[in-house]
């Protein structure tokens, strides 16, 4: 058995039985975190997803070129807020001393590992580690100032291009591409309802601009009012292939995929729309 199946095993078993009205408070939940991109989420469908368990690993070192390849990371069981665990006072002190002022809920799991894209490598982590004075705690605390001071710069340098250029005029909006004024069309067509003139559209933009994110996304959704779900998972993978964080994506492949009876496909994008918006749990 893996590692990451043994944790998950273990979050299982630590949970114990749900009742009827936990479970649906943990749908419930589900849908709130999703927000409107539940809409597109049938109940069958939100039923399995809260039914299975992941894992949520949260990186305290996160390994880069800097610590040698080496990362320290926390596994917590992601749907702990939702289960209304007790909170972890020693998890949540260990996560502080490292620099990540997080409430931790439910059991975690501490582990060490080198990992450079070539070689993996799990090493101890052991008594002495859980020292606020811990060589890896030290670590972590200059990653997070390191970090922080590269946010710095870069909200300073976003502030510096807001402001306007002394004797140049206020700007004008460029022109929009034929690539883009086919978009708008295909947007317009929507709008009124009319799937059939917005596919052209979109794949009229496509033909122009293949690269067209927006268009691709657009013209997916239009695939799924057309009932043409196939096509619509297609247009979306395509998305996910330059955009792997592209929640709209997601969630309407995850629609097509449900449609077409690929149940495990479906709760694979829909766990990943979920990590990628914990903020909203």
């Amino acid at each position: 058995m893996s590692f990451i199946n043994a944790l998950k095993r273990h979050f299982k078993q630590a949970e114990g039985h749900k009742s009827e009205a936990q479970q649906q408070a943990v749908q419930a939940a589900f849908k709130a975190q999703m927000g409107d991109k539940a809409a597109g989420v049938n109940d069958d469908l939100l039923k399995m997803l809260s039914g299975t368990q992941m894992v949520e690993p949260i990186a305290l070192l996160a390994n880069s070129p800097e610590t040698g390849f080496v990362g320290v990371y926390m596994y917590c069981d992601d749907q702990a807020s939702i289960k209304q665990l007790p909170h972890n006072p020693r998890a949540t002190a260990i996560a502080a001393a490292a620099g990540m002022h997080i409430q931790v809920n439910g059991d975690v799991f501490l582990g060490r590992y080198m990992d450079n894209e070539e070689d993996f490598q799990r090493m101890d982590f052991t008594m002495a580690d859980l020292s606020s004075s811990a060589p890896w705690v030290v670590e972590a605390q200059q990653q997070i100032a390191r970090r922080s001071g590269r946010s710095s710069d870069a909200q300073a340098l976003l502030q510096r291009l807001q402001q306007p250029t002394a004797g140049g005029s206020s700007g004008s909006k460029a022109a929009a591409s034929p690539a883009d004024a086919a978009k708008a069309r295909g947007n317009d067509a929507f709008a009124k309802g009319d799937w059939q003139a917005a596919l052209e559209q979109f794949t009229a933009a496509l033909k122009m601009q293949p690269a067209n994110v927006a268009a691709r996304n657009n013209r997916a959704l239009t695939y799924l009012k057309l009932k043409k779900f196939n096509e619509a998972a297609a247009d979306c993978s395509s998305v996910l292939q330059v955009d792997s964080s592209n929640v709209k994506a997601l969630l309407r492949r995850a629609a097509a995929y449900q449609e077409l009876g690929q149940q495990q496909q479906a709760l694979e994008d829909l766990r990943q729309v979920l990590q990628l918006q914990p903020q909203n749990a």
